[in-house]
């Protein structure tokens, strides 16, 4: 994935700012063919909020997993509204995640895994959205319902 942009400055100079999503080198942004790597906050999904200094102009460039947005002077230029700093993912989600993902292969094969997936995507979106209340319902409620598949199949084999 790649995105560009073209970012004019107070002195009249026109920037060119690009951003490659990365396979195995990662993900990067050149300005004016200058190469910066993208760092991600998280194991799991790219967060990255990157502050860009341009004479009269400040840009941010805000990647969310495939969303790719920048700000100048506080304004994203996809559809004007109002920058706001990507939150930073508490530290229990990645745990939470990983504990998912494995009592979800372990209590219910591929599919638990599967769906575990599912479930991590959504809570993770959750909790960058500030509702941390959501994402905690989802993992408990996705582990009662390994409990109960787990406690169903016990039950039917004797």
């Amino acid at each position: 994935m790649k995105k560009e942009w073209d970012v004019t400055d107070n002195m009249g100079n026109v920037h060119h700012i690009t951003y490659k999503a990365g396979g195995f080198g990662g993900a990067k942004y050149t300005i004016d063919n200058d190469i910066y790597k993208c760092k991600s906050k998280n194991w799991f999904v790219m967060l990255a909020d990157n502050r860009i200094s341009m004479p009269g102009a400040e840009c941010n460039l805000v990647v969310v997993g495939n969303s790719v947005r920048l700000a100048v002077n506080g304004v994203y230029l996809d559809d004007g509204t109002p920058y706001e700093p990507v939150r930073n993912l508490p530290g229990w989600v990645n745990v939470m995640v990983t504990v998912c993902g494995i009592v979800g292969f372990l209590g219910a094969g591929w599919i638990g895994l599967l769906l575990s997936v599912f479930v991590d995507m959504f809570s993770i979106k959750m909790c960058l959205k500030g509702k941390n209340g959501g994402a905690i319902a989802l993992f408990v409620g996705f582990l009662i319902l390994v409990g109960i598949w787990v406690a169903c199949q016990v039950l039917f084999l004797l």
